[in-house]
């Protein structure tokens, strides 16, 4: 029987991981042909962008260009508290020695990227790098502060490095709204039954996840930049939350905020593909 081949994007951080690791590992059955692709996020937004990709993850910050081409999926979004990106030093910087320093970013088209621009808009020397490049980068003194996100902001203090600021409770202090991160995203023209397949098995894969954490680990090692244990179960703990399962009251506040912010016209219910769709 022909199984239609379909491709989805995503980071190879813990959380993006586990939302698919049934689907990865084959404990989930589809009708369709999935192929994987794993990239950092500033590449995946790209590809987001070109429209080259049927379900892709990809940051928030670039919705506005989206979604005429794509939908949110209700499944498998990076939002909340406490989950924003933070601001990192060589040593402790002031506001005014800003404008004569370097910091490294994880891709011009990220929402770490956004945050920090919400926070300073004035100018200062921005070098992108890949998420996983930032602290190396720092250590090196070839940057003096970073935004550091996925598993770095949870290590950063291993490497004598200095908090200065969480970008998301400044978001979150600002506007009294979650961080919204970034979510999966699928092609609005793919046919109504695939549309309806993929956010059905992303719920199952999740669910299936969430009840076989030992199964899954070993595929999250496989891909993670911190391949520690417990450094994993942090990550998963702060990124994998209700809001990943299916957006939450809480969720919708964070996205009406950010659609604000972004200039977006269109209701919630036109952009996001949820079980109302079905």
């Amino acid at each position: 029987m022909y199984s239609p081949k379909l491709e989805i994007a995503l980071s190879p951080c813990p959380n993006d991981v586990f939302i698919v690791a049934a689907l990865m590992l084959k404990k989930v059955f589809t009708f369709l042909d999935l192929i994987f692709i794993l990239e950092d996020i500033e590449t995946l937004n790209q590809l987001a962008l070109k429209n080259k990709v049927p379900v892709i993850k990809a940051s928030f910050a670039i919705w506005k260009n989206l979604y005429q081409n794509y939908q949110l999926l209700e499944v498998g979004c990076a939002l909340g508290f406490g989950v924003g990106p933070v601001l990192v030093g060589t040593r402790n910087y002031w506001l005014e020695e800003f404008p004569y320093l370097k910091i490294g970013i994880p891709g011009v088209h990220t929402t770490a990227h956004f945050l920090f621009n919400f926070f300073y808009p004035g100018y200062i020397k921005k070098i992108f790098l890949p998420y996983h490049q930032i602290i190396p980068a720092l250590i090196k003194k070839e940057i003096d502060l970073g935004i550091l996100i996925h598993e770095s902001r949870f290590v950063f203090s291993e490497y004598n490095l200095t908090f200065i600021l969480d970008l998301g409770k400044f978001w979150e202090d600002k506007t009294g709204a979650p961080v919204p991160l970034g979510g999966f995203f699928i092609k609005r023209d793919l046919p109504l039954e695939i549309k309806i397949e993929i956010l059905r098995l992303f719920k199952r894969s999740l669910l299936w996840a969430k009840e076989h954490e030992k199964e899954v680990f070993p595929l999250l090692k496989k891909y993670a930049q911190e391949i520690k244990e417990e450094v994993i179960k942090t990550h998963l703990i702060t990124y994998v939350n209700e809001n990943t399962i299916k957006l939450k009251d809480e969720g919708y506040k964070a996205l009406r905020v950010l659609t604000q912010f972004l200039n977006i016209e269109e209701e919630l219910n036109n952009l996001i593909l949820g079980e109302e769709k079905e």
